[in-house]
């Protein structure tokens, strides 16, 4: 349906944050702990959008409660209002040179073990006013957050083609695979690549079938999935120490491990002849002709980060 169709005119804002935490839930009672309000609250507010409109926005039933597609417009316009406003307040604060609100984004957990994180917090204190609001998750979890407009960008190993998504590449990150045992890496090779045992983390999957099939593109039928579980952590941290301590072996982020590569506890897998593997990391965000002041401050600072690293 054309935006064109419904006469938005007619629309009182103070409704939207009810009938937004419904369409995002599909549930009034989930919607009403999420916008604070009690759940006849959250139907009241729709059935006076919906008087306003003059449509149904919502498909109830006893087994679930579903945007129509009416509703999936009023949310699409809902959302492009929303940044308007935002970037109202921004454009009145740019004389004053603020930078204030909160800033949501996430980030695979290897990145706080990079030096960009601490420089982003030395950054910060110079603008008391700005909020951060980090989550640290895996790659494919990041994408929907951006999408729904959840979290304000991401940091990503690769690129999914989408409408609403916009990307700027930020750095190379190398991937290696580690051991305590010299020999475990030594002697590698698609032969006995499923006799060694592994250490699984979050981004470990991901990382690993990265590197299997650029050092050994010839085992094609082999991925993360293959692999046998020597031990298991929700951490990368975690799964750093039990590598170093001989549990078995991973691949990983150089950065995170280059200190104990450096002082002789942990041996990596080299081939000279493929040299390094190296891959993009990109911040997405939504695509939007600009982005909010306290959005674009932050992502900045990551490429001024960058840029002075090179």
């Amino acid at each position: 349906m054309n935006l064109a169709n419904l006469d938005f005119l007619k629309l009182d804002p103070r409704y939207f944050k009810a009938f937004v935490a419904a369409a995002e839930y599909e549930n009034f009672s989930l919607a009403a702990t999420e916008a604070a309000m009690t759940q006849s609250g959250i139907s009241q507010h729709i059935s006076k959008l919906e008087e306003q409109l003059g449509v149904a926005l919502f498909m109830r039933s006893s087994k679930a409660t579903m945007l129509t597609i009416e509703g999936k417009t009023l949310l699409a316009y809902i959302r492009t209002y929303n940044d308007s406003i935002a970037k109202l307040m921004d454009s009145m604060h740019k004389e004053r040179k603020l930078v204030e609100g909160i800033v949501g984004y996430a980030m695979p957990p290897s990145c706080l073990l990079s030096p960009h994180f601490p420089m982003l917090l030395e950054r910060r204190l110079q603008y008391p006013s700005l909020e951060l609001n980090v989550q640290l998750l895996p790659n494919d979890e990041i994408l929907p957050l951006v999408i729904d407009g959840k979290i304000d960008f991401g940091f990503v190993t690769e690129k999914v083609e989408h409408p609403l998504l916009s990307y700027r590449d930020f750095c190379d990150e190398e991937y290696i695979l580690v051991s305590a045992t010299a020999a475990d890496v030594e002697d590698l090779s698609s032969d006995n690549l499923l006799q060694r045992s592994y250490i699984n983390y979050p981004g470990m999957g991901v990382y690993f079938n990265y590197w299997v099939n650029f050092f050994m593109p010839e085992s094609k039928h082999i991925s993360n999935r293959s692999l046998h579980h020597a031990g298991e952590i929700n951490s990368i941290e975690g799964a750093i120490h039990m590598v170093a301590g001989g549990l078995g072996i991973a691949v990983f982020p150089r950065h995170c491990v280059q200190h104990l590569v450096d002082d002789g506890k942990l041996h990596v897998y080299q081939d000279e002849q493929k040299g390094a593997l190296l891959n993009r990391i990109h911040i997405v965000s939504r695509n939007s002709p600009e982005l909010p002041t306290r959005v674009s401050t932050v992502v900045q600072w990551f490429m001024d980060m960058q840029n002075t690293d090179h």
